[in-house]
């Protein structure tokens, strides 16, 4: 009993270990495939059909004035993400026949190629009165609308054109280029495919050759009647297109070009940040290099003046020590002179100082007495008095 116990849990555990493995190695299996399923979802969901790129058009205006003509676009990207378009259109009423030629003539040729942008208006919060410059410009409105496909575009083209109405017509060759501009809106929606109303214009300019004609209704024939122009620019804006057009579709436009890529709008916006942190930068430093401009010059002004008060100065210091030192040698001088003058007039006979050669005054009063009592001088200290001063003159 015990035995037969341990071998049934036995099985019931190797049955679930064997369960399990087989779960997880499933698991393992499934789960890529789904991720790749996935992946390839996403990407179909960014790719856009070859035959959802093509869309065609004509336009009723130009049927309402007898000219036949088709257009076609084509999506320059196949991402969902792509707004841009390359267009071709054509337009033939020429010459067409007739047993007598009539008064009026309208023969008109053209072809255009045309390269578009197309966009959607956004909501706008209430921040305040919309400017003009908002409103031609801006992709924000306080009423958005959504099932509008907005665009704009630039244009070239070339024909030839023979208009008549009155007694004389003209004719000639054309070239032009533009920019044009309208909507696009949903008509008609069906399962594979859709029909959307155009509505735009185009304008711009014109350069064309003609010469005038008219009919001559004994002959039957156009003939000329004036001098020819050569190529010219005509000297003002011409409206060359008033489209009021349906446009076919295997996707309708309220579908497509709607489709917004965030990681590009913020990789731009990044790159704007920068290019505006780096204008900044260089502004901040043009202003540091200004401002230090500006202390270099005033520390050059000050260093100058300073300079210059230094110089000034010294100069003065310079003048005053001279006249100062040219004072002092006058005064010197003066002293100098007036010592001179004195010397000169203290000059007096030198006294001659006692020797044993001369007598005192006892002696010379006694001498005195026995010259008087003698009746004769005293020749030998005359004699010596003389020897003395001759002696004292050399000394000076």
């Amino acid at each position: 009993m015990g035995f037969s116990m341990c071998k049934y849990y036995y099985d019931i555990y190797v049955w679930k270990t064997l369960l399990l493995v087989v779960f997880l190695m499933t698991s393992l299996s499934v789960f890529p495939q789904a991720g790749r399923r996935y992946a390839n979802r996403a990407a179909q969901d960014t790719i856009v059909d070859f035959k959802d790129r093509w869309s065609f058009r004509t336009n009723a205006v130009d049927w309402l004035l007898t000219v036949p003509n088709v257009a076609v676009e084509f999506d320059v990207s196949n991402s969902v993400y792509n707004k841009w378009t390359l267009g071709l259109e054509g337009k033939w009423n020429w010459q067409t026949a007739h047993n007598y030629l009539p008064y009026n003539v309208l023969n008109l040729w053209d072809v255009r190629v045309e390269a578009r942008k197309y966009w959607r208006t956004e909501y706008r919060a209430n921040v305040g009165k919309m400017t003009l410059k908002d409103r031609l410009f801006s992709k924000q409105r306080k009423r958005p609308r959504y099932w509008r496909a907005y665009y704009w575009g630039v244009y070239a083209h070339a024909g030839g054109y023979s208009f008549k109405f009155g007694n004389e017509g003209v004719q000639g060759d054309m070239y032009g280029v533009g920019v044009s501009g309208g909507y696009s809106i949903p008509l008609y929606s069906y399962r594979k495919n859709a029909i959307d109303i155009e509505f735009g214009g185009s304008i711009g300019l014109v350069a064309t050759k003609n010469s005038k004609f008219r009919l001559d209704r004994e002959n039957n024939a156009y003939v000329p009647s004036g001098a020819s122009k050569g190529m010219h620019i005509v000297p003002f804006p011409v409206i060359s297109d008033l489209r009021v057009s349906f446009v076919y579709r295997f996707t309708s436009i309220k579908d497509k070009y709607k489709r917004v890529n965030y990681v590009k709008i913020q990789a731009r916006e990044q790159r704007k940040m920068e290019k505006k942190r780096l204008k900044d930068s260089i502004r901040t430093a043009e202003i540091i290099a200004d401002s230090l401009e500006r202390v270099r010059k005033a520390f050059v002004k000050d260093s100058t003046r300073q300079a210059r008060l230094v110089a000034d100065s010294l100069e003065q210091m310079r003048k005053a020590f001279v006249k100062d030192s040219v004072k002092r040698v006058e005064i010197i001088a003066d002293s100098l002179e007036q010592v001179r003058k004195n010397t000169r007039k203290e000059e007096l006979p030198v006294e001659l100082p006692e020797t044993p050669l001369t007598k005192t005054d006892e002696e010379v009063s006694g001498t005195a007495k026995t010259e008087e009592e003698d009746g004769s001088p005293d020749n030998t200290s005359t004699e010596d008095s003389a020897i003395g001063t001759i002696k004292k003159e050399d000394d000076l």
